[in-house]
């Protein structure tokens, strides 16, 4: 996990406690978190869970905050958020930036499109 982009798997495919074999998930599960560095990195896992009503809770709330990613660094805590859901595809990456030179550049262009 080196926060590079995570593939899409359909359909996704759990366990369940107590029997054989793969079976469809009912939620999607997506982990993002942030190293908290000046040079920020954002480490993000994709999975999928399938609600079995006990009393675990993992696919009925999502959570931010302080996170642990113990395959990363056992001692250090990131910041970051659980999402959770249920519906194909629900917490796919939707993330858009851009730079101050994008939005100097196009109102430059605006200004000179109306003064023309």
């Amino acid at each position: 996990m080196t926060g590079t982009t995570s593939l899409l798997h359909t359909p996704c495919l759990t366990n369940l406690r107590g029997r054989q074999g793969l079976f469809p998930a009912t939620h999607c599960i997506k982990l993002v978190a942030y190293s908290g560095e000046s040079k920020s990195v954002q480490y993000t896992y994709r999975t999928c869970s399938r609600d079995e009503g006990d009393d675990n809770g993992i696919t009925r709330a999502s959570h931010c905050g302080f996170i642990k990613l113990d395959w990363i660094n056992q001692h250090r805590r990131f910041r970051g958020c659980l999402n959770i859901c249920d519906k194909d595809a629900c917490n796919q990456a939707n993330y858009h930036s851009i730079s101050i030179w994008n939005i100097i550049f196009y109102l430059n262009l605006l200004l000179l499109l109306l003064c023309m």
